[in-house]
């Protein structure tokens, strides 16, 4: 084909996604073929942010397909909740309170650091400070006045740290073998049942279509999640998500994350994202220390509560988890708690620092 005919076929967003999922394809594969710790998730991170600091092309994904991994990845969470998951699930009540207030302390660490040392206004420092949900942050810090481009950014230096670091801190604390684990996803796949792998697609695309009609900026992520769940805990479906959807929502996932970097200058980069990606790290030591006093009272794998104490996103955490098989359905819950946490008093907050002091530091 004729690249005017290309072209005409294709619109520039589709062309600069399908050139960015490559690109993070590419990334992937070369992490891979090296046994690097989660090569598509880190492989097409890199490659992506390293093309927005290194090159004239902007790597972008279109919403929509973003969308559509957001719905592949809450489906994938969704099969970890087998019955016998469901029966000691009442077991991650001390963890979920633990998670809770453990939230609460990096939220108000991450704001004062953000606000004195970062020299941002509150309402920028407390949107920059929320342990997770990005995509629920930066939708309501537009009704705010906050920077946005500056939440925004330190919501990605962190992200970046924290799934840079959880691989290697996973194997230090628990021996998993971060090759076996990217060999694993490609051997012993399940046979294709096509009425129960017909029945979980059409739930997938179902809720993917009940999740664009609700007006809740994680839904796209819940709504499948929660669907799937249900029908894997009660047993009606019984199969997964072939490996190849997995591997393919990991890069579109990388990517995404890389591709924030775009328009930012090495200025920005340094003024904000240095301070960010420390607070990361601090953030992540403190979640591994409470995972290491917790695990014995909690009856439960260190590594997991690991997962699930980092204060990231869901679905990028979720997709390490899945990647790494420690214990999804667990990481998924306390997750998706924070969110709800996050969505419900946010605006509290940032109204209450609005009326009492909106002065610059």
């Amino acid at each position: 084909m004729s690249a005017p005919l290309f072209s005409a076929a294709f619109s520039p967003a589709l062309q600069r996604g399908g050139l960015t999922l490559l690109l993070g394809a590419a990334g992937g594969l070369l992490f891979f073929w090296f046994n690097l710790p989660l090569p598509w998730v880190l492989g097409s991170l890199a490659a992506s942010t390293l093309a927005t600091q290194i090159s004239r092309f902007e790597p972008a994904l279109p919403t929509r397909w973003r969308s559509y991994a957001m719905a592949a990845i809450g489906t994938l969470l969704g099969t970890a909740f087998t019955p016998e998951v469901i029966a000691r699930s009442g077991s991650w009540a001390l963890s979920l309170v633990v998670m809770t207030l453990l939230s609460v302390v990096f939220c108000l660490f991450s704001y004062s650091v953000f606000h004195r040392w970062g020299r941002m206004d509150r309402n920028t420092a407390l949107f920059a400070a929320m342990p997770g949900g990005l995509s629920v942050v930066s939708l309501l810090a537009e009704d705010y006045k906050t920077e946005v481009n500056r939440v925004v950014l330190c919501h990605t230096a962190r992200i970046f740290v924290l799934l840079v670091s959880a691989p290697v801190v996973i194997k230090l604390i628990s021996g998993i073998d971060l090759a076996d684990a990217n060999r694993a996803m490609f051997q012993g796949g399940e046979p294709l049942q096509f009425i129960q792998h017909g029945l979980l697609a059409s739930v997938a695309v179902a809720s993917w279509a009940v999740a664009r009609r609700i007006g809740f900026p994680s839904a796209m992520l819940l709504v499948p999640l929660l669907s799937s769940a249900a029908l894997h805990g009660t047993g009606v479906i019984t199969v997964h998500v072939p490996s190849v959807f997995s591997v393919l929502a990991q890069v579109v996932i990388g990517a995404s994350v890389g591709a924030r970097f775009i328009g930012y200058t090495m200025g920005q980069i340094l003024r904000d994202g240095w301070l960010a990606a420390v607070v990361g790290g601090v953030l992540a030591l403190g979640a591994l220390g409470m995972a290491l006093l917790i695990a014995p009272l909690a009856h439960a794998a260190p590594s997991a509560l690991f997962l699930a104490y980092l204060p990231g996103g869901a679905p990028e955490l979720g997709v390490v988890a899945l990647a790494l098989r420690i214990d999804p359905a667990m990481v998924a819950a306390h997750h998706v708690l924070r969110v709800f946490l996050i969505v419900a008093l946010l605006p509290f907050a940032a109204r209450w620092i609005s009326r009492h002091d909106n002065s610059p530091p």
